[in-house]
Protein backbone atom coordinates (compact mmCIF):
# COMPACT_ATOMS: atom_id res chain seq x y z
CA UNK A 1 0.00 0.00 0.00
CA UNK A 2 2.96 2.34 0.68
CA UNK A 3 3.88 2.67 -3.00
CA UNK A 4 0.35 3.78 -3.94
CA UNK A 5 -0.92 7.32 -3.74
CA UNK A 6 -4.10 9.12 -4.67
CA UNK A 7 -2.28 10.76 -7.59
CA UNK A 8 -1.39 7.38 -9.08
CA UNK A 9 -5.07 6.42 -9.00
CA UNK A 10 -6.30 9.41 -10.94
CA UNK A 11 -8.26 7.71 -13.74
CA UNK A 12 -11.20 5.41 -12.97
CA UNK A 13 -11.45 1.97 -14.52
CA UNK A 14 -13.42 1.76 -17.75
CA UNK A 15 -12.78 -1.85 -18.73
CA UNK A 16 -15.02 -3.39 -16.09
CA UNK A 17 -17.53 -1.13 -14.40
CA UNK A 18 -18.15 -3.81 -11.80
CA UNK A 19 -14.71 -3.04 -10.41
CA UNK A 20 -15.38 0.69 -10.03
CA UNK A 21 -16.65 0.30 -6.50
CA UNK A 22 -13.58 -1.58 -5.34
CA UNK A 23 -11.25 0.85 -7.06
CA UNK A 24 -12.92 3.76 -5.29
CA UNK A 25 -12.69 1.89 -1.97
CA UNK A 26 -8.96 1.43 -2.59
CA UNK A 27 -8.59 5.14 -3.29
CA UNK A 28 -10.45 5.95 -0.09
CA UNK A 29 -8.12 3.77 1.98
CA UNK A 30 -5.02 5.28 0.35
CA UNK A 31 -6.34 8.80 0.92
CA UNK A 32 -6.98 8.09 4.61
CA UNK A 33 -3.48 6.63 4.98
CA UNK A 34 -2.14 9.87 3.50
CA UNK A 35 -4.18 11.92 5.96
CA UNK A 36 -6.53 13.27 3.29
CA UNK A 37 -9.89 12.83 5.03
CA UNK A 38 -11.83 14.73 2.38
CA UNK A 39 -10.72 12.42 -0.40
CA UNK A 40 -11.29 9.39 1.82
CA UNK A 41 -14.91 10.48 2.32
CA UNK A 42 -15.34 11.34 -1.35
CA UNK A 43 -14.03 8.04 -2.71
CA UNK A 44 -15.82 5.88 -0.16
CA UNK A 45 -19.05 7.68 -1.04
CA UNK A 46 -18.46 7.22 -4.77
CA UNK A 47 -17.71 3.52 -4.24
CA UNK A 48 -21.29 2.75 -3.24
CA UNK A 49 -23.38 1.96 -6.32
CA UNK A 50 -20.60 3.17 -8.63
CA UNK A 51 -21.63 1.14 -11.68
CA UNK A 52 -25.38 1.49 -11.00
CA UNK A 53 -25.03 5.24 -11.35
CA UNK A 54 -24.41 4.48 -15.02
CA UNK A 55 -27.06 1.78 -15.42
CA UNK A 56 -29.81 3.82 -13.77
CA UNK A 57 -28.71 7.21 -15.12
CA UNK A 58 -31.22 9.47 -16.85
CA UNK A 59 -29.55 8.78 -20.21
CA UNK A 60 -29.88 5.02 -19.75
CA UNK A 61 -33.51 5.35 -18.68
CA UNK A 62 -34.29 7.24 -21.87
CA UNK A 63 -32.91 4.50 -24.16
CA UNK A 64 -36.15 3.33 -25.71
CA UNK A 65 -34.97 0.13 -27.36
CA UNK A 66 -31.95 -1.91 -28.41
CA UNK A 67 -31.63 -0.17 -31.78
CA UNK A 68 -31.35 3.24 -30.09
CA UNK A 69 -28.67 1.88 -27.79
CA UNK A 70 -26.69 0.36 -30.69
CA UNK A 71 -26.84 3.66 -32.61
CA UNK A 72 -25.52 5.55 -29.59
CA UNK A 73 -22.65 3.11 -29.13
CA UNK A 74 -21.69 3.26 -32.83
CA UNK A 75 -21.91 7.04 -32.89
CA UNK A 76 -19.91 7.51 -29.72
CA UNK A 77 -17.37 4.76 -30.38
CA UNK A 78 -16.68 1.88 -28.04
CA UNK A 79 -13.82 1.24 -25.59
CA UNK A 80 -12.03 4.51 -26.25
CA UNK A 81 -10.88 4.76 -22.70
CA UNK A 82 -13.34 7.52 -21.89
CA UNK A 83 -14.43 7.96 -18.27
CA UNK A 84 -17.91 6.75 -17.30
CA UNK A 85 -20.76 8.88 -18.63
CA UNK A 86 -21.96 10.05 -15.25
CA UNK A 87 -21.71 13.55 -13.91
CA UNK A 88 -18.47 13.63 -11.92
CA UNK A 89 -18.88 14.18 -8.19
CA UNK A 90 -16.07 16.04 -6.46
CA UNK A 91 -15.88 16.93 -2.79
CA UNK A 92 -17.52 20.35 -3.20
CA UNK A 93 -20.39 18.80 -5.15
CA UNK A 94 -20.76 16.13 -2.47
CA UNK A 95 -21.09 18.82 0.20
CA UNK A 96 -23.55 20.72 -1.99
CA UNK A 97 -25.72 17.62 -2.38
CA UNK A 98 -25.68 17.10 1.39
CA UNK A 99 -26.51 20.72 2.18
CA UNK A 100 -29.54 20.76 -0.11
CA UNK A 101 -31.14 17.84 1.77
CA UNK A 102 -33.85 18.69 4.33
CA UNK A 103 -32.52 20.25 7.51
CA UNK A 104 -34.62 17.82 9.56
CA UNK A 105 -32.69 14.75 8.38
CA UNK A 106 -29.77 12.98 9.97
CA UNK A 107 -27.80 11.27 7.18
CA UNK A 108 -25.24 8.56 7.98
CA UNK A 109 -23.27 6.31 5.64
CA UNK A 110 -22.15 2.83 6.76
CA UNK A 111 -19.54 1.19 4.54
CA UNK A 112 -16.92 -1.52 4.66
CA UNK A 113 -13.29 -0.57 4.10
CA UNK A 114 -11.31 -1.87 1.14
CA UNK A 115 -9.83 -5.35 1.48
CA UNK A 116 -6.73 -6.22 -0.60
CA UNK A 117 -8.16 -9.69 -1.26
CA UNK A 118 -11.31 -8.34 -2.91
CA UNK A 119 -10.50 -9.48 -6.45
CA UNK A 120 -9.61 -13.01 -5.31
CA UNK A 121 -12.81 -13.68 -3.37
CA UNK A 122 -16.19 -15.01 -4.37
CA UNK A 123 -19.14 -12.92 -3.26
CA UNK A 124 -19.97 -14.91 -0.12
CA UNK A 125 -16.38 -14.48 1.03
CA UNK A 126 -16.58 -10.73 0.51
CA UNK A 127 -19.71 -10.55 2.65
CA UNK A 128 -18.02 -12.48 5.46
CA UNK A 129 -14.59 -10.85 5.28
CA UNK A 130 -13.73 -9.18 8.59
CA UNK A 131 -13.02 -5.58 7.62
CA UNK A 132 -13.07 -2.17 9.37
CA UNK A 133 -16.26 -0.16 8.89
CA UNK A 134 -16.45 3.56 8.20
CA UNK A 135 -19.26 5.71 9.54
CA UNK A 136 -19.68 9.02 7.72
CA UNK A 137 -22.03 11.68 9.09
CA UNK A 138 -23.35 13.87 6.26
CA UNK A 139 -26.16 15.66 8.10
CA UNK A 140 -26.83 15.98 11.83
CA UNK A 141 -27.83 18.28 14.65
CA UNK A 142 -24.76 20.51 14.38
CA UNK A 143 -23.50 21.78 17.75
CA UNK A 144 -21.19 24.35 16.11
CA UNK A 145 -23.68 26.77 14.62
CA UNK A 146 -22.11 29.40 12.42
CA UNK A 147 -19.07 27.27 11.63
CA UNK A 148 -19.07 25.53 8.22
CA UNK A 149 -20.09 21.89 8.54
CA UNK A 150 -18.25 19.18 6.64
CA UNK A 151 -18.94 15.44 6.63
CA UNK A 152 -17.45 13.63 9.61
CA UNK A 153 -15.57 10.36 9.07
CA UNK A 154 -15.38 7.81 11.90
CA UNK A 155 -13.35 4.71 10.96
CA UNK A 156 -14.12 1.82 13.32
CA UNK A 157 -12.27 -1.46 13.77
CA UNK A 158 -14.07 -4.61 12.67
CA UNK A 159 -16.33 -6.08 15.38
CA UNK A 160 -14.38 -8.43 17.61
CA UNK A 161 -14.55 -12.17 17.09
CA UNK A 162 -16.45 -14.29 19.63
CA UNK A 163 -14.73 -17.66 20.05
CA UNK A 164 -17.19 -20.36 21.05
CA UNK A 165 -20.19 -18.65 19.45
CA UNK A 166 -22.05 -20.31 16.59
CA UNK A 167 -20.71 -17.54 14.37
CA UNK A 168 -17.49 -16.16 15.88
CA UNK A 169 -17.11 -13.80 12.89
CA UNK A 170 -19.59 -10.90 13.15
CA UNK A 171 -19.95 -10.54 9.39
CA UNK A 172 -20.67 -14.24 8.96
CA UNK A 173 -23.26 -13.88 11.73
CA UNK A 174 -25.27 -11.11 10.07
CA UNK A 175 -24.85 -12.57 6.58
CA UNK A 176 -26.31 -15.91 7.69
CA UNK A 177 -29.60 -14.42 8.93
CA UNK A 178 -31.62 -14.84 5.68
CA UNK A 179 -30.54 -18.48 5.28
CA UNK A 180 -31.21 -19.23 8.94
CA UNK A 181 -34.68 -17.71 8.69
CA UNK A 182 -35.45 -19.74 5.58
CA UNK A 183 -34.14 -22.96 7.17
CA UNK A 184 -36.11 -22.25 10.32
CA UNK A 185 -39.36 -21.91 8.39
CA UNK A 186 -38.91 -24.64 5.79
CA UNK A 187 -38.41 -28.24 6.88
CA UNK A 188 -35.26 -29.89 5.54
CA UNK A 189 -33.92 -33.42 5.71
CA UNK A 190 -31.10 -32.29 7.94
CA UNK A 191 -33.38 -30.65 10.45
CA UNK A 192 -35.64 -33.70 10.45
CA UNK A 193 -32.64 -35.94 11.05
CA UNK A 194 -31.66 -33.75 13.98
CA UNK A 195 -35.19 -34.14 15.39
CA UNK A 196 -35.62 -30.41 15.72
CA UNK A 197 -39.14 -29.17 16.00
CA UNK A 198 -40.36 -26.15 14.10
CA UNK A 199 -40.70 -24.22 17.35
CA UNK A 200 -37.11 -25.00 18.32
CA UNK A 201 -35.80 -23.85 14.96
CA UNK A 202 -37.77 -20.63 15.03
CA UNK A 203 -36.64 -19.92 18.59
CA UNK A 204 -33.04 -20.36 17.44
CA UNK A 205 -33.67 -17.84 14.65
CA UNK A 206 -35.05 -15.31 17.13
CA UNK A 207 -31.97 -15.74 19.32
CA UNK A 208 -29.65 -15.34 16.37
CA UNK A 209 -31.27 -12.08 15.29
CA UNK A 210 -31.26 -10.75 18.86
CA UNK A 211 -27.61 -11.71 19.22
CA UNK A 212 -26.70 -9.97 15.94
CA UNK A 213 -28.45 -6.79 17.05
CA UNK A 214 -26.75 -6.91 20.45
CA UNK A 215 -23.32 -7.47 18.88
CA UNK A 216 -23.92 -4.50 16.61
CA UNK A 217 -24.88 -2.23 19.50
CA UNK A 218 -21.90 -3.35 21.57
CA UNK A 219 -19.55 -2.82 18.63
CA UNK A 220 -20.93 0.67 17.95
CA UNK A 221 -20.53 1.60 21.60
CA UNK A 222 -21.05 5.35 22.05
CA UNK A 223 -21.46 5.81 18.29
CA UNK A 224 -24.89 4.14 18.51
CA UNK A 225 -26.14 7.58 19.58
CA UNK A 226 -25.41 8.87 16.08
CA UNK A 227 -28.48 6.88 15.01
CA UNK A 228 -30.72 9.15 17.10
CA UNK A 229 -32.31 11.73 14.82
CA UNK A 230 -32.87 15.42 15.44
CA UNK A 231 -35.19 16.15 18.34
CA UNK A 232 -38.76 17.30 17.71
CA UNK A 233 -39.91 18.57 21.08
CA UNK A 234 -38.86 21.99 22.43
CA UNK A 235 -38.05 20.32 25.75
CA UNK A 236 -35.55 17.94 24.15
CA UNK A 237 -34.10 20.75 22.04
CA UNK A 238 -33.58 22.89 25.15
CA UNK A 239 -31.78 20.05 26.93
CA UNK A 240 -29.65 19.45 23.84
CA UNK A 241 -28.66 23.12 23.78
CA UNK A 242 -27.59 22.95 27.42
CA UNK A 243 -25.47 19.87 26.73
CA UNK A 244 -23.90 21.52 23.68
CA UNK A 245 -23.04 24.67 25.64
CA UNK A 246 -21.38 22.71 28.45
CA UNK A 247 -19.30 20.68 26.01
CA UNK A 248 -18.34 23.77 23.99
CA UNK A 249 -17.10 25.49 27.15
CA UNK A 250 -15.05 22.40 28.04
CA UNK A 251 -13.58 22.11 24.54
CA UNK A 252 -12.61 25.78 24.37
CA UNK A 253 -10.98 25.62 27.80
CA UNK A 254 -9.09 22.41 26.91
CA UNK A 255 -8.27 23.45 23.33
CA UNK A 256 -10.13 20.57 21.72
CA UNK A 257 -10.78 20.99 17.99
CA UNK A 258 -14.16 21.75 16.47
CA UNK A 259 -14.28 18.26 14.98
CA UNK A 260 -13.69 16.82 18.44
CA UNK A 261 -16.38 19.09 19.89
CA UNK A 262 -18.83 17.91 17.25
CA UNK A 263 -18.13 14.23 17.92
CA UNK A 264 -18.56 14.53 21.69
CA UNK A 265 -21.68 16.69 21.37
CA UNK A 266 -23.43 14.37 18.91
CA UNK A 267 -22.95 11.41 21.23
CA UNK A 268 -23.80 13.36 24.39
CA UNK A 269 -27.27 14.37 23.13
CA UNK A 270 -28.63 11.19 24.74
CA UNK A 271 -26.19 10.39 27.55
CA UNK A 272 -28.97 8.43 29.25
CA UNK A 273 -28.66 5.73 26.56
CA UNK A 274 -24.99 5.07 27.42
CA UNK A 275 -23.38 3.33 30.38
CA UNK A 276 -20.18 4.55 32.03
CA UNK A 277 -17.99 2.16 30.05
CA UNK A 278 -19.34 3.59 26.79
CA UNK A 279 -18.75 7.12 28.07
CA UNK A 280 -15.11 6.29 28.79
CA UNK A 281 -14.87 4.58 25.41
CA UNK A 282 -15.88 7.88 23.79
CA UNK A 283 -13.43 9.94 25.82
CA UNK A 284 -10.51 7.61 25.03
CA UNK A 285 -11.30 7.02 21.34
CA UNK A 286 -8.73 7.49 18.59
CA UNK A 287 -10.91 10.08 16.88
CA UNK A 288 -10.45 12.50 19.82
CA UNK A 289 -6.84 11.48 20.58
CA UNK A 290 -6.80 13.21 23.98
CA UNK A 291 -4.11 13.17 26.63
CA UNK A 292 -4.88 11.07 29.71
CA UNK A 293 -5.65 14.11 31.86
CA UNK A 294 -8.16 15.43 29.32
CA UNK A 295 -9.71 11.98 28.96
CA UNK A 296 -10.34 11.89 32.71
CA UNK A 297 -11.68 15.45 32.75
CA UNK A 298 -14.05 14.83 29.84
CA UNK A 299 -15.26 11.59 31.38
CA UNK A 300 -15.98 13.38 34.67
CA UNK A 301 -17.93 16.06 32.80
CA UNK A 302 -20.06 13.56 30.87
CA UNK A 303 -20.85 11.49 33.97
CA UNK A 304 -21.89 14.68 35.75
CA UNK A 305 -24.08 15.80 32.84
CA UNK A 306 -25.74 12.40 32.69
CA UNK A 307 -26.50 12.50 36.41
CA UNK A 308 -27.78 16.09 36.53
CA UNK A 309 -29.43 16.57 33.13
CA UNK A 310 -31.06 13.18 32.59
CA UNK A 311 -32.68 12.50 35.93
CA UNK A 312 -36.14 12.15 34.42
CA UNK A 313 -36.81 8.83 32.72
CA UNK A 314 -37.17 9.15 28.96
CA UNK A 315 -39.95 7.59 26.92
CA UNK A 316 -38.99 4.27 25.32
CA UNK A 317 -40.07 5.69 21.97
CA UNK A 318 -37.78 8.24 20.36
CA UNK A 319 -39.43 11.49 19.30
CA UNK A 320 -37.06 12.45 16.52
CA UNK A 321 -36.95 13.34 12.85
CA UNK A 322 -35.83 10.73 10.29
CA UNK A 323 -32.44 9.07 10.15
CA UNK A 324 -31.43 8.36 6.56
CA UNK A 325 -28.96 5.47 6.29
CA UNK A 326 -26.76 4.99 3.25
CA UNK A 327 -25.77 1.33 3.57
CA UNK A 328 -22.99 -0.53 1.77
CA UNK A 329 -24.39 -3.55 -0.08
CA UNK A 330 -21.99 -5.75 1.93
CA UNK A 331 -23.72 -4.65 5.15
CA UNK A 332 -27.29 -4.34 3.90
CA UNK A 333 -28.60 -7.59 5.39
CA UNK A 334 -28.12 -6.27 8.93
CA UNK A 335 -31.35 -4.85 10.45
CA UNK A 336 -29.74 -1.52 11.40
CA UNK A 337 -33.18 -0.20 12.34
CA UNK A 338 -33.00 -2.30 15.52
CA UNK A 339 -30.15 -0.21 17.00
CA UNK A 340 -32.94 2.15 18.11
CA UNK A 341 -36.16 0.28 17.22
CA UNK A 342 -38.50 3.27 17.46
CA UNK A 343 -36.30 5.59 15.43
CA UNK A 344 -37.61 6.75 12.06
CA UNK A 345 -35.19 5.06 9.66
CA UNK A 346 -35.06 4.75 5.88
CA UNK A 347 -32.35 3.28 3.65
CA UNK A 348 -30.55 4.14 0.44
CA UNK A 349 -27.86 2.32 -1.50
CA UNK A 350 -25.81 5.43 -2.22
CA UNK A 351 -25.72 9.17 -1.74
CA UNK A 352 -26.31 9.66 -5.47
CA UNK A 353 -29.55 7.63 -5.26
CA UNK A 354 -30.67 9.65 -2.25
CA UNK A 355 -29.81 12.94 -3.94
CA UNK A 356 -31.58 12.04 -7.19
CA UNK A 357 -34.74 10.84 -5.46
CA UNK A 358 -34.81 13.93 -3.27
CA UNK A 359 -34.39 16.23 -6.26
CA UNK A 360 -37.13 14.38 -8.16
CA UNK A 361 -39.65 14.95 -5.36
CA UNK A 362 -38.31 18.10 -3.66
CA UNK A 363 -41.51 20.06 -4.34
CA UNK A 364 -43.55 17.49 -2.43
CA UNK A 365 -41.19 17.24 0.56
CA UNK A 366 -42.29 19.33 3.54
CA UNK A 367 -40.45 19.40 6.87
CA UNK A 368 -38.40 16.40 5.78
CA UNK A 369 -41.30 14.21 4.57
CA UNK A 370 -42.66 13.27 1.16
CA UNK A 371 -46.33 14.21 1.44
CA UNK A 372 -49.30 12.65 -0.30
CA UNK A 373 -52.99 12.13 0.24
CA UNK A 374 -53.44 8.37 0.06
CA UNK A 375 -56.87 8.19 -1.56
CA UNK A 376 -56.41 6.23 -4.77
CA UNK A 377 -55.11 2.87 -3.58
CA UNK A 378 -54.63 -0.36 -5.51
CA UNK A 379 -54.07 -3.77 -3.93
CA UNK A 380 -52.81 -6.96 -5.59
CA UNK A 381 -53.62 -10.15 -3.66
CA UNK A 382 -52.22 -13.61 -4.42
CA UNK A 383 -51.38 -13.05 -8.11
CA UNK A 384 -49.79 -16.51 -8.40
CA UNK A 385 -52.99 -18.08 -7.06
CA UNK A 386 -51.26 -20.50 -4.68
CA UNK A 387 -51.78 -18.78 -1.31
CA UNK A 388 -55.46 -19.56 -0.78
CA UNK A 389 -55.63 -18.94 2.97
CA UNK A 390 -53.80 -15.64 2.69
CA UNK A 391 -56.07 -14.60 -0.15
CA UNK A 392 -59.21 -15.37 1.84
CA UNK A 393 -57.95 -13.49 4.91
CA UNK A 394 -56.86 -10.39 3.03
CA UNK A 395 -60.01 -10.25 0.92
CA UNK A 396 -61.99 -10.20 4.15
CA UNK A 397 -59.76 -7.44 5.56
CA UNK A 398 -59.75 -5.15 2.54
CA UNK A 399 -63.46 -5.52 1.84
CA UNK A 400 -64.27 -4.67 5.46
CA UNK A 401 -61.63 -2.03 6.21
CA UNK A 402 -61.16 -0.50 2.77
CA UNK A 403 -64.31 -1.07 0.68
CA UNK A 404 -63.22 1.75 -1.68
CA UNK A 405 -59.86 0.19 -2.56
CA UNK A 406 -59.42 -1.28 -6.02
CA UNK A 407 -58.51 -4.97 -5.70
CA UNK A 408 -56.95 -7.45 -8.10
CA UNK A 409 -57.47 -10.90 -6.60
CA UNK A 410 -56.01 -14.29 -7.52
CA UNK A 411 -54.74 -13.20 -10.92
CA UNK A 412 -51.59 -11.49 -12.20
CA UNK A 413 -51.82 -7.99 -13.64
CA UNK A 414 -50.95 -7.45 -17.28
CA UNK A 415 -47.79 -5.43 -17.82
CA UNK A 416 -49.75 -2.47 -19.18
CA UNK A 417 -52.17 -2.64 -16.25
CA UNK A 418 -49.32 -2.83 -13.73
CA UNK A 419 -47.67 0.16 -15.38
CA UNK A 420 -50.89 2.18 -15.21
CA UNK A 421 -51.28 1.36 -11.52
CA UNK A 422 -47.73 2.55 -10.78
CA UNK A 423 -48.33 5.77 -12.70
CA UNK A 424 -51.79 6.73 -11.46
CA UNK A 425 -52.15 5.37 -7.90
CA UNK A 426 -51.26 7.11 -4.66
CA UNK A 427 -50.47 3.78 -3.02
CA UNK A 428 -49.77 0.28 -4.35
CA UNK A 429 -49.99 -2.67 -1.96
CA UNK A 430 -48.64 -6.00 -3.18
CA UNK A 431 -49.47 -9.19 -1.25
CA UNK A 432 -47.92 -12.20 -2.93
CA UNK A 433 -44.67 -13.94 -3.74
CA UNK A 434 -41.61 -11.79 -4.35
CA UNK A 435 -41.72 -8.14 -5.31
CA UNK A 436 -44.14 -7.82 -8.22
CA UNK A 437 -41.36 -7.12 -10.70
CA UNK A 438 -42.24 -10.41 -12.39
CA UNK A 439 -45.17 -8.54 -13.94
CA UNK A 440 -43.04 -5.89 -15.62
CA UNK A 441 -39.64 -6.01 -17.25
CA UNK A 442 -37.13 -4.04 -15.20
CA UNK A 443 -35.90 -2.09 -18.21
CA UNK A 444 -39.49 -1.12 -18.99
CA UNK A 445 -39.97 0.11 -15.44
CA UNK A 446 -36.87 2.30 -15.72
CA UNK A 447 -38.60 4.31 -18.44
CA UNK A 448 -41.48 5.26 -16.14
CA UNK A 449 -41.87 7.97 -13.53
CA UNK A 450 -43.54 6.42 -10.51
CA UNK A 451 -45.13 8.60 -7.83
CA UNK A 452 -46.92 6.07 -5.63
CA UNK A 453 -45.77 4.79 -2.25
CA UNK A 454 -45.29 1.05 -2.73
CA UNK A 455 -45.71 -1.76 -0.20
CA UNK A 456 -44.18 -5.09 -1.24
CA UNK A 457 -45.30 -7.68 1.32
CA UNK A 458 -43.54 -10.62 -0.32
CA UNK A 459 -40.56 -12.77 0.63
CA UNK A 460 -37.16 -11.17 -0.04
CA UNK A 461 -38.95 -8.31 -1.79
CA UNK A 462 -36.19 -5.73 -1.19
CA UNK A 463 -33.30 -8.09 -0.55
CA UNK A 464 -30.03 -7.61 -2.42
CA UNK A 465 -28.70 -10.48 -4.53
CA UNK A 466 -25.32 -11.17 -6.05
CA UNK A 467 -25.12 -11.56 -9.82
CA UNK A 468 -21.60 -12.94 -9.78
CA UNK A 469 -18.04 -11.89 -9.16
CA UNK A 470 -17.15 -8.22 -9.77
CA UNK A 471 -20.75 -7.12 -10.20
CA UNK A 472 -22.67 -5.06 -7.71
CA UNK A 473 -25.59 -6.61 -5.89
CA UNK A 474 -29.06 -5.86 -7.21
CA UNK A 475 -32.55 -5.70 -5.75
CA UNK A 476 -35.94 -5.09 -7.32
CA UNK A 477 -36.45 -1.95 -5.22
CA UNK A 478 -33.58 -0.37 -7.17
CA UNK A 479 -35.73 -0.41 -10.30
CA UNK A 480 -38.60 1.19 -8.40
CA UNK A 481 -36.34 3.91 -6.93
CA UNK A 482 -34.57 4.50 -10.26
CA UNK A 483 -38.02 5.11 -11.77
CA UNK A 484 -38.48 7.73 -9.02
CA UNK A 485 -40.82 5.65 -6.85
CA UNK A 486 -40.51 7.76 -3.68
CA UNK A 487 -40.90 5.04 -1.07
CA UNK A 488 -40.74 1.24 -1.16
CA UNK A 489 -41.51 -0.91 1.88
CA UNK A 490 -40.33 -4.50 1.67
CA UNK A 491 -38.60 -7.47 3.29
CA UNK A 492 -34.92 -8.30 3.72
CA UNK A 493 -35.61 -12.03 3.87
CA UNK A 494 -38.27 -14.76 3.78
CA UNK A 495 -41.58 -14.14 5.57
CA UNK A 496 -44.51 -16.29 6.68
CA UNK A 497 -47.92 -15.34 5.33
CA UNK A 498 -50.07 -15.06 8.49
CA UNK A 499 -47.61 -12.91 10.44
CA UNK A 500 -46.95 -10.82 7.34
CA UNK A 501 -50.68 -10.32 6.87
CA UNK A 502 -50.96 -9.06 10.45
CA UNK A 503 -47.96 -6.75 10.03
CA UNK A 504 -49.32 -5.34 6.77
CA UNK A 505 -52.70 -4.66 8.37
CA UNK A 506 -51.04 -2.96 11.35
CA UNK A 507 -48.90 -0.75 9.16
CA UNK A 508 -51.27 0.12 6.32
CA UNK A 509 -54.38 0.03 8.51
CA UNK A 510 -52.97 2.69 10.83
CA UNK A 511 -51.40 4.83 8.10
CA UNK A 512 -54.44 4.96 5.80
CA UNK A 513 -57.72 5.54 7.67
CA UNK A 514 -60.47 3.01 7.09
CA UNK A 515 -62.88 4.04 4.35
CA UNK A 516 -65.68 2.17 6.14
CA UNK A 517 -67.59 4.59 8.44
CA UNK A 518 -68.39 1.68 10.75
CA UNK A 519 -64.73 1.54 11.81
CA UNK A 520 -64.06 5.27 12.10
CA UNK A 521 -63.23 4.93 15.82
CA UNK A 522 -61.79 1.42 15.65
CA UNK A 523 -58.08 0.55 15.65
CA UNK A 524 -56.93 -2.36 13.53
CA UNK A 525 -54.44 -3.30 16.27
CA UNK A 526 -57.36 -4.55 18.37
CA UNK A 527 -58.37 -7.11 15.73
CA UNK A 528 -58.75 -10.62 17.16
CA UNK A 529 -55.88 -12.35 15.35
CA UNK A 530 -56.94 -15.83 16.49
CA UNK A 531 -60.36 -15.34 14.93
CA UNK A 532 -58.75 -13.72 11.89
CA UNK A 533 -56.60 -16.80 11.34
CA UNK A 534 -59.78 -18.88 11.39
CA UNK A 535 -61.38 -16.63 8.79
CA UNK A 536 -63.56 -14.60 11.18
CA UNK A 537 -63.67 -10.81 11.38
CA UNK A 538 -64.00 -9.60 14.96
CA UNK A 539 -62.26 -7.25 17.40
CA UNK A 540 -61.08 -7.76 20.95
CA UNK A 541 -63.00 -5.91 23.65
CA UNK A 542 -60.69 -3.35 25.22
CA UNK A 543 -61.23 -1.12 28.21
CA UNK A 544 -60.87 2.61 27.71
CA UNK A 545 -57.60 2.54 29.66
CA UNK A 546 -56.03 -0.10 27.45
CA UNK A 547 -53.01 1.16 25.53
CA UNK A 548 -52.37 -0.01 22.01
CA UNK A 549 -48.72 -0.17 20.99
CA UNK A 550 -49.53 0.73 17.37
CA UNK A 551 -51.87 3.66 16.84
CA UNK A 552 -53.12 5.60 13.84
CA UNK A 553 -50.56 8.06 12.55
CA UNK A 554 -49.80 9.93 9.35
CA UNK A 555 -46.04 9.30 9.67
CA UNK A 556 -45.14 6.01 7.97
CA UNK A 557 -41.67 5.65 9.52
CA UNK A 558 -43.01 6.30 12.99
CA UNK A 559 -45.56 3.52 12.48
CA UNK A 560 -42.80 1.16 11.34
CA UNK A 561 -40.95 1.96 14.57
CA UNK A 562 -44.08 1.16 16.57
CA UNK A 563 -44.46 -2.11 14.65
CA UNK A 564 -40.91 -3.07 15.63
CA UNK A 565 -42.16 -3.03 19.24
CA UNK A 566 -45.29 -5.06 18.52
CA UNK A 567 -44.08 -8.10 20.42
CA UNK A 568 -47.04 -10.27 19.45
CA UNK A 569 -45.16 -10.72 16.18
CA UNK A 570 -41.83 -12.57 16.04
CA UNK A 571 -38.71 -10.49 15.62
CA UNK A 572 -37.93 -12.11 12.26
CA UNK A 573 -41.03 -10.32 10.93
CA UNK A 574 -40.74 -7.05 12.85
CA UNK A 575 -37.21 -6.26 11.72
CA UNK A 576 -37.40 -7.78 8.22
CA UNK A 577 -39.59 -4.99 6.84
CA UNK A 578 -37.60 -1.86 5.97
CA UNK A 579 -38.11 1.37 4.06
CA UNK A 580 -36.16 1.93 0.84
CA UNK A 581 -36.73 5.55 -0.05
CA UNK A 582 -38.07 8.80 1.35
CA UNK A 583 -39.89 9.32 4.67
CA UNK A 584 -43.58 9.66 3.86
CA UNK A 585 -46.58 11.33 5.48
CA UNK A 586 -50.20 10.67 4.53
CA UNK A 587 -52.05 13.97 4.67
CA UNK A 588 -55.34 12.07 4.53
CA UNK A 589 -54.57 10.77 8.04
CA UNK A 590 -53.80 14.14 9.62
Amino acid sequence: MDELSADKLSAPSTENTGLLGWEYKLRATVALDEGNTRNAILYQTKSLGASKQQKYSQASRQCGDLEDLIRKVIKGGANKGQPPSTTPIDYDDLCKRCNELPNEWTVIQIAKEYTPLATTMVHEELLRESTPIWLTVFRCSDPCEGAPFEPILIPLDAPASRPGAKYPNYFEHITSIPAEVRNGIVSTNESAAACETLADRLEAVELQISSAVQRTIEWLGPWANLFVGKFRSPKDQKLESEIYNAIEEFCVHNRISRSGQRLVSLVARRLDLLDEYQLFELCACEQLDLEDAKVDALYTLLVSLKRTKFREAKDERLNCYPVVLIVDELLDVMPWEMVHPTAEVCRFASLSTLSELYRAHAKRINNGYFTLAAKKCFTIINPDKNLDKMSARLQMYYKEWYPDFELLIDQPPKESEFGDVLNTSDVLIYNGHGSGLQFMNGETMLQRDINCVTFLFGCDSVRLYSNGLFTEMTGTHMYYNAAHCPTVIGALWVLTDLFTDIYSMLLVGNWIPSTNPAYAKQNIASLDTVAFKAGKWQFNKQSSSAKLSVKKHSNLLRLMGDCRLFYQLPQRIRCALVCRGLPAINEACI
